[in-house]
């Protein structure tokens, strides 16, 4: 195994900061705290802030000694609006938001990979572009950090990320070619009827057992329309409708999401989603309106990338720690990137052997400390050898 990148004080540093900013979670867009955080100790380290900026989140530049190509190294930095049930000392202290997708870790992480890298600058040819992005769990970060122009100014030949995985053991590193992760689509149905009293539902255009029919007959997409062979889900996820156990509202509320991994599915499910939507809600009486946002492309790994990834890996965790990664429907705007340049993203195990950890986007997710220095450890080689290659 390689000598070491992260030292014993690098090492207690991203705790201490993956520790603080697991109990200050900001939700995206409202990065600020983070954002000074991350700022300051980027200045620290002698690492060049470009003017230009999001209005949330930083990227810093990172200046070898000798000339060469930009990588940028990139890890999201907001959290989500789930109340912790975790009980130990590094609990979220703002009520209703938690880190419950390893943001938390992804940012120490990567900060970890500055201060290693920075150490390192004499004997770097080319950039280490460090882009810790905003509001990933919108969708909107990474479209905003590219909106600023600043790939305009510092062009990267590639971008490096990872996603901590709760269903792969600790100390496994998931790569794969290719397609790696679903394109998204989130999707609003506002079903209006006419309301009334419970006792006499005869006299209403119900919007609740209307919105139940749509709900069930959304699931034909999938059941009946999508080719079985390949990735697709589709779920509602949010339904609001009434306020009194005796009261048929006016109208119901529905929200929810599809995955998919080929691109015609795109416009053709929105279709479907429309059409059933329409269909079912004439039929009861009803009529519906759907609204398509928060959009996301599929992310593919770039195959070169993919191979400086696995030789550093392997290099520093030995080949048994590495595997192919299947094809995982959860969505990522580091997608985005790859208008830029290639892109590739790890998959790192955080879980537990016996498979008992909590998932993400779970209230009860815990990512062990072990996680920061491991993936800035990743990190860090992955830049060297992508700069070396």
């Amino acid at each position: 195994m390689e000598q070491k990148y992260i030292t014993d004080d690098i090492r207690d540093h991203i705790l201490e900061i993956a520790h603080k900013i697991h109990k200050n979670p900001e939700l995206s867009h409202k990065e600020f705290m983070t954002t000074k955080l991350l700022t300051e100790e980027l200045k620290k380290l002698d690492i060049e802030i470009p003017e230009i900026q999001p209005k949330t989140g930083v990227v810093g530049l990172l200046r070898g000694k000798n000339p060469g190509p930009t990588v940028a190294l990139r890890a999201d930095i907001d959290a989500l609006p789930i109340e912790e049930t975790n009980e130990h000392k590094i609990c979220s202290e703002n009520t209703g938001i938690m880190h419950a997708c390893g943001h938390d870790f992804h940012t120490a992480s990567l900060l970890g990979a500055a201060m290693a890298l920075a150490e390192l600058r004499e004997n770097l040819s080319g950039n280490i572009m460090f882009l810790f992005q905003p509001a990933e769990e919108k969708c909107s970060g990474a479209e905003e950090v590219i909106s600023t122009g600043i790939f305009d100014l510092y062009p990267p030949k590639a971008f490096f990320s990872l996603h901590v995985k709760p269903d792969i053991p600790a100390g496994k590193i998931g790569i794969r070619k290719g397609p790696v992760m679903a394109a998204m689509c989130s999707f609003r149905i506002h079903i209006k009827g006419k309301g009334g009293h419970g006792a006499t539902p005869n006299l209403t255009a119900d919007p609740i057992i209307t919105a139940a029919h749509v709900i069930e007959a959304l699931q034909s997409i999938r059941s009946r329309w999508a080719d079985p062979a390949q990735p697709f889900s589709l779920s509602v996820c949010s339904v609001h409708g009434g306020s009194a156990c005796n009261v048929i509202p006016d109208d119901v509320h529905l929200e929810g999401t599809f995955r998919y991994a080929l691109d015609s599915y795109r416009d053709s499910v929105k279709e479907n989603i429309l059409n059933i939507s329409e269909s079912v809600a004439k039929a009861h009486g009803c009529s519906a309106e759907c609204e398509f946002f928060k959009e996301a492309p599929p992310l593919f790994n770039d195959e070169k990338l993919a191979d400086i990834a696995y030789k550093s890996a392997s290099a520093l965790f030995g080949e048994e720690s590495v595997f192919v990664q299947n094809f995982w429907m959860a969505s990522e705007d580091f997608s985005f990137y790859r208008e830029i340049a290639p892109v590739f993203m790890y998959h790192v195990g955080v879980g537990k052997d016996d498979g008992s950890s909590a998932g993400l986007h779970t209230p009860n997710l815990f990512v062990p400390d072990e996680t920061a220095p491991f993936c800035a450890e990743l990190l860090t080689k992955t830049a060297v050898t992508a700069l070396e290659e």
